[in-house]
């Protein structure tokens, strides 16, 4: 059963890094994905706004409530693992884990192997983008911080009903404009937005497009990012990021004009028919 406790008035899940101050009715502590998911069907049912939250670290308001309840990401930390593919060894952790506690487990502890075993010592490896030491393995892929796009091997996205999926690059393409996702017992078939974004400012569009790029960049727009298979590098790239928030409003209709906000919209009145997970504004 997930807990669920009244926020007080100075509870310190009303702000993030922005300073911004929010209000909101309830907190939600998942301690795992199954009261997590517990915890937003609870939500959906009352058609309760949710904001989510990890360790609120983003610098525009994007985790600061605006009523309803916070979902707390914080108990959902840890590295789960290591493994190995053609593109190279990658590590799967829980959303809430920091990227300093995501490389001293890399560096320092015996981590079970996912996939088959390997011999390749991974342990002078490190997160593959430079970001703060506290921000959130889920957080930089919801901004696409640094732009690790491609170095996410997979997503495990729960969405606002309660029903989960995995979804691996590579595995699921646009046919066209044409998407279809499967999770849980829903069926998805959808047009994707019309313009084409190179993913600097929400999600990745284009024809033939990888499924797991409409959810990189989105901030929490169609879903929850639980967990997530990140590969590991020798050298750390540096990139730009363009979040949003509260205090960066609407940067998708600045850039791609008002056709591509009605678009996303769209997708998410489909994936999130309720239009519970209240996010940062990109649109």
């Amino acid at each position: 059963m997930f807990f669920r406790d009244k926020v007080r008035g100075d509870a310190r899940y009303l702000s993030d890094g922005s300073a911004i101050k929010g209000h909101a009715r309830y907190v939600i502590l998942p301690n795992d994905e199954t009261e997590l998911r517990e915890g937003i069907r609870y939500a959906n049912k009352g058609n309760t706004k949710v904001t989510i939250a990890g360790n609120r670290t983003g610098g525009r308001g994007g985790a600061v409530p605006s009523g309803g309840d916070i979902m707390s990401m914080e108990y959902l930390r840890g590295v789960v693992g290591v493994g190995k593919d053609s593109n190279g060894i990658f590590v799967r952790a829980l959303a809430c884990t920091p990227i300093s506690t995501f490389n001293d487990m890399v560096a320092n502890s015996k981590m079970d192997v996912i996939s088959k075993p390997f011999e390749e010592d991974y342990t002078s490896m490190r997160f593959p983008v430079k970001v703060s030491p506290s921000s959130t393995v889920g957080g930089c892929i919801a901004v696409n911080r640094s732009d690790i796009r491609d170095h996410v091997r997979s997503i495990r996205v729960v969405f606002s009903d309660g029903t989960f999926t995995t979804i691996r690059r590579g595995e699921f393409f646009a046919d066209g404009r044409n998407m279809v996702l499967v999770a849980g017992r829903n069926y998805f078939s959808f047009n994707l937005p019309s313009y084409t974004s190179d993913g600097v400012v929400g999600p990745k569009i284009g024809d033939g497009m990888d499924l797991i790029d409409l959810f990189i960049g989105s901030e929490g727009l169609f879903g929850i990012i639980t967990e997530a298979d990140i590969y590991v590098s020798e050298d750390v790239a540096e990139g730009i990021t363009n979040e949003s928030g509260k205090m960066e409003n609407y940067q998708i209709k600045e850039r791609y004009g008002q056709e591509a906000v009605d678009d996303i919209i769209r997708i998410k009145s489909i994936l999130d028919p309720n239009y519970i997970l209240n996010v940062g504004n990109l649109i």
